[in-house]
């Protein structure tokens, strides 16, 4: 089960706690699933390797992102010129201890103090269990997360996956499911929170039941540039970008509906939405990463059991959300 994944991280498992003096927040942007997105390249694939998978190298190469965005490369399905590019541009070692994206200040590039850094090994690529059906997002992020036979999770942005098997990424990670769930493990986020923390699939919310904290995106313009628990950092170019941060919300940031809060009374058309709402006043949602102009629910992107109420977008459900976020408030 996909639950299993979060188990053992109290952070996201753990009920909220009424804040002492809690503020509503004012959503005047879209809400919606990453899911909805056309074409769907932002959600997080996430997979689980046995034992009897082969090890595979990750291998760095600093324009996995930019090649992709450009469209020159792909994440999977590159042609065997291509491919051999990709190859003799790659390194068995990656440079730079976390990301590249991550920073605690807004006018530098200043990685926290203590956070779980990436060792490259001695000789030859570090090497993890990889199946030959999995794949990253298409988008130019390409998240891929992982897990491995012993409860770690490899995780990998801007990745791109070779014939071969091999991995080829900008920067990845590795952190372990008995950990706190936070930014010290060096997630690729923004936030530096591993990205398949929080991640909703389908179902959990078929089943009717979320018992976790909600991963979302935020549009700049709702960001500050600060940090709160989970999150160790936030983007490195928060004040520079063409859509520089410009609002209150930390990253990190929780938000949720008011205990005090009568479901019943928004009214809520799907059993989707009630199951979101539910869990949006039982644990409610953590900010992980900047989104574009919307507030966004990240969704498995791989689901075993996909629910089609959840991936095709509709207006019952999109009323749902509206209500939802209409009645958030902020924790932290």
């Amino acid at each position: 089960m996909f639950e299993t994944f979060l188990v053992a991280l109290n952070l996201w498992t753990t009920p909220v706690a009424p804040a002492a003096a809690p503020r509503r927040l004012q959503v005047d942007v879209p809400v919606g699933l990453d899911v909805w997105q056309s074409p769907d390249v932002w959600s997080i694939p996430v997979y689980s390797a046995a034992a009897t998978d082969p090890l595979q190298p990750v291998l760095y190469n600093e324009a996995a992102w930019w090649m992709v965005a450009s469209g020159q490369w792909k994440r999977s399905g590159n042609a065997p010129a291509v491919e051999a590019a990709i190859l003799r541009s790659s390194s068995d070692h990656f440079p730079f201890p976390g990301n590249v994206y991550s920073s605690t200040s807004p006018s530098e590039w200043k990685l926290p103090a203590a956070f779980k850094r990436v060792t490259n090994p001695v000789s030859g690529p570090a090497r993890f269990h990889l199946r030959a059906d999995m794949l990253p997002a298409p988008g130019p992020d390409g998240h891929m997360a992982v897990r491995q036979p012993d409860d770690s999770v490899l995780e990998t942005y801007a990745t791109i996956v070779l014939s071969t098997g091999q991995v080829v990424a900008l920067s990845y990670g590795l952190s372990h499911l008995q950990s706190a769930g936070d930014g010290g493990e060096n997630g690729q986020t923004a936030s530096m929170i591993p990205c398949y923390l929080g991640v909703t699939d389908d179902s959990e919310i078929s089943a009717g039941v979320i018992k976790h904290a909600m991963a979302i995106t935020v549009p700049a313009s709702y960001l500050s540039p600060q940090v709160a628990y989970p999150a160790y950092a936030f983007d490195r170019n928060a004040l520079t970008d063409a859509h520089p941060y410009a609002g209150s919300l930390p990253m990190g940031g929780h938000l949720a509906l008011s205990p005090d809060i009568d479901i019943a009374s928004l009214n809520l058309a799907t059993a989707e939405g009630r199951t979101i709402a539910e869990a949006a006043k039982t644990y409610g949602f953590i900010i992980v990463d900047r989104g574009g102009e919307g507030f966004t629910i990240r969704l498995r992107r791989n689901s075993d059991q996909p629910n089609t109420a959840l991936r095709i977008w509709s207006q019952p459900l999109q009323s749902d959300l509206n209500a939802i976020f209409a009645h958030l408030v902020v924790l932290r």
